[in-house]
This record gives C-alpha cells, sequence and structure tokens, in this order.
C-alpha cells in the first residue's frame, strides 16, 4: 500500500526506429550568386531519449551518411563526396549529438550539442518543435551553418561567388519507441 502513495517519476521514453518514409534532412544553397539548389540525405539514423518533464534526462543523436547526399545533378552530388566538399572517404558519416534541451515554449525546445562534419566539432543550438506521440516522436525545424567552419568547399569554392557560404538545413524526422 506504500507504493501507492509514492510520487508516480516519469521515465524518458526511448526512441531508436527510424521511420524512413516519413522522415527528411535537406539542405539548400546558392551556386554562382543566383542558382538555387535543394540536396538531401537518403541514409541517417535518429535516436532519442526524450521526457519533456525532465529535459536533463533527454538526449537527441543523430548520424547522417554522407555518401547519401542527393542534389538533384549528379556531377554536384560526385564533387560534394570528394575530398574539397564532405571527403567521404576520411569521414563518411555527420554527427549530431545534444548536450542540452530546454523548454522555449509549448512544443518548442531550444537544443545545443555538438555538430561533426568531416572531422571537425563546432556547438550549435537551434529550435526545434518535438511532439509526442503514444509510441512516436515528431522532430521538426531548421538552422544555418556556414559551411567554411567544417572545411566544406575548399579551394577555389572558398569563393562565395561560386557557392554561398551559408547553408540552410531543414529536417522533419518521424521515429518510433523501442519495443520492450
Amino acid at each position: 500500500m506504500l507504493s501507492f502513495f509514492t510520487p508516480f517519476s516519469a521515465v524518458a521514453a526511448e526512441y531508436n526506429q527510424l521511420v524512413k518514409e516519413d522522415s527528411k534532412i535537406e539542405f539548400s544553397g546558392v551556386q554562382n550568386r543566383k542558382t538555387s539548389f535543394t540536396g538531401h540525405f537518403k541514409e541517417f539514423d535518429v535516436e532519442a531519449t526524450f521526457d519533456s518533464h525532465n529535459l536533463e534526462a533527454s538526449q537527441i543523436d543523430v548520424v547522417i551518411e554522407l555518401a547519401s547526399v542527393e542534389s538533384g545533378s549528379e556531377k554536384r552530388d560526385t564533387k560534394l563526396k570528394k575530398g574539397n566538399w564532405f571527403d567521404i572517404e576520411n569521414s563518411p558519416r555527420s554527427y549530431f549529438k545534444s548536450s542540452s534541451i530546454k523548454s522555449v515554449s509549448k512544443g518548442v525546445y531550444e537544443i545545443t550539442g555538438d555538430l561533426k562534419i568531416k572531422g571537425i566539432t563546432k556547438p550549435y543550438s537551434f529550435k526545434l518543435e518535438i511532439r509526442e506521440l503514444v509510441d512516436l516522436l515528431h522532430l521538426s525545424g531548421n538552422f544555418t551553418i556556414n559551411r567554411l567552419d567544417f572545411d566544406l568547399g575548399l579551394g577555389a569554392w572558398e569563393n562565395p561567388d561560386w557557392v554561398k557560404h551559408e547553408v540552410d538545413v531543414e529536417f522533419y524526422i518521424a521515429v518510433k519507441s523501442r519495443k520492450k
């Protein structure tokens, strides 16, 4: 009977089954000062532990397979995989690992963590929307990176006249809870 009076302690839900058909990670940029392009990654994985009542116990980790890049141009995709850009031979994956999640407003959070691309790790913070359903977590948001922070587009590509330094990233991710 004593357990009846013990306060309920919420446990963070674990999510590790990506719903690929309902998930995307896209990026967009500007080439030659005027030509906008959008690309995406076909292969990525997300693991999350989330408890809106205990954000200190919450964590979101993302791994992107950089060789899965598609930008609508086979020529551009080939260049993106080379050493001046993603250098997939030496750094085949990109990572984001959260270090803190803070509530901004109902369903909107600020996430802070480390973004690693091409062996270079930088701290990043951005807002995202998190919606919890019965056994599903929806994560959506966007942020901008400066590609030169990660040595993306070296050599002649460093000139912003060729490719703008700012790259916008947008994501929508659905991940199911871990089966027990």
